[in-house]
């Protein structure tokens, strides 16, 4: 029982926080907006990979179970492609679909961040299919990048040659730092306001090692003009975030501390609030509680207050990992408060399981009580809510 338990922890971990395990495969971001992937795609100078489907295409779906979750599919698309996937009969599919003329499924399009097609197949592909396809969206030409090779190999160190040698590298998903670090020394002054250039400079810059971070931070107000100040904020924002998530994994803090100097320094107008959500994220997967309570506290207070989804996947994070119950009591507040705005299943069962961590077993029956009312009336399965039911009995048994 008590691994099963662990187990079923474990798995709400993954959906209230969202921290599932890396998948293989086609990692989807699926709670994105058509606008928020062609956003993301453009401040991160990638095209974006859209499979448009139906929900009844059998096509569809054994390209779903046995295409995109192939690790070596997985490994080119998550590196090289901003990656979605919309149903063209629901949501922004309808007017996907409209737009693009698609009627057979599945279709497979890459756009570029304004939504211009730049590579599209209708019908099904296997691995290698998909692969090929891919690299056919990001270097239509493969010869270019190979006489690209030839002429670096030879020697040539042109400025402009550099320059087209990593955008070429950047384009096909491979490695383009180190040309591109070489192309940013060459660089002069006057160059490093030229059209010709500052568009290469702004889109390879995506490492907060990287040296464009300080030619992009000098030269603010000419960025922001010239690619918009949310593309420019965003784009400071995804190197802070990827620069703490490898911070995590390399037990690195002093790559934390750098990105949290960098979304400072720039002082975007929501930089506090991307401070802390930062600063939450990196304290959590360090399991530093009483840093990650600090900055919880304070997001809520000043962000969060009536954000339901984030209320509840605040509080739930309380339940996994913390056991003060001064912390949990706060953290049930925030669970009810989140219940009040948006009345879910889910909601209800974190505010339950909050409440038997509690030992407030007769208030935590109830709330699984309405929990179950509420799964029926959204038409999903209690099974959580009714096994939580079963802990708590038991656990009045034992005070009897």
């Amino acid at each position: 029982m008590k691994n099963f338990i662990n187990a079923f922890l474990f798995l709400f971990c993954c959906v209230f926080t969202g921290q599932s395990l890396r998948a293989d495969g086609i990692e989807f971001n699926h709670d994105k907006s058509f606008q928020e992937v062609l956003d993301m795609a453009k401040a991160q100078n990638k095209l974006v990979f859209m499979d448009c489907y139906t929900s009844w295409c059998g096509p569809c779906k054994r390209l779903a179970s046995t295409v995109f979750t192939d690790s070596s599919v997985g490994i080119f698309f998550n590196t090289t492609f901003v990656n979605a996937k919309f149903d063209m009969e629901k949501g922004d599919g309808l007017n996907i679909s409209n737009k693009y003329g698609i009627r057979a499924y599945p279709t497979l399009l890459w756009l570029d961040g304004d939504g211009n097609v730049k590579h599209k197949i209708v019908g099904g592909l296997d691995v290698p299919g998909l692969i090929e396809n891919g690299r056919k969206a990001v270097d239509p030409a493969p010869g270019i990048l190979s006489g690209y090779r030839k002429q670096y190999g030879d020697g040539n160190r042109d400025v402009n040659f550099l320059r087209d040698y990593s955008n070429a590298l950047y384009d096909a998903g491979e490695k383009y730092q180190d040309n591109f670090n070489e192309y940013l020394k060459k660089l002069t002054a006057a160059e490093m306001s030229d059209p010709k250039h500052t568009k290469t400079v702004f889109n390879l810059t995506n490492d907060l090692k990287s040296p464009g971070v300080a030619v992009l931070m000098k030269n603010k107000d000419y960025y922001q003009h010239l690619v918009g100040e949310q593309v420019f904020n965003n784009k400071i924002n995804l190197i802070a975030s990827k620069a703490a998530s490898e911070s995590i994994g390399s037990d690195d803090k002093s790559l934390y501390e750098g990105a949290i100097q960098l979304i400072k320094a720039n002082k975007a107008p929501d930089h506090m609030q991307q401070t802390l959500k930062l600063s939450m994220d990196y304290y959590y997967h360090m399991g530093d509680w009483e840093n990650y309570d600090k900055n919880a506290a304070q997001y809520v207070k000043k962000y969060a207050s009536k954000n339901a989804k984030e209320l509840n996947d605040i509080a739930w994070n309380y339940y996994l990992a913390i056991h003060k119950p001064d912390l949990l009591a706060r953290a049930a507040k925030w669970a009810y408060t989140a219940i009040n705005i948006d009345d879910k299943y889910t909601y209800n069962l974190t505010y339950a399981w909050i409440l038997y961590n509690l030992e407030n077993y007769k208030e935590a029956s109830l709330a699984c009580d309405y929990a179950i009312i509420r799964a029926k009336a959204e038409n999903v399965q209690a099974t959580s809510a009714t096994q939580l039911k079963g802990y708590i009995a038991n656990s009045l048994k034992k005070q009897q």
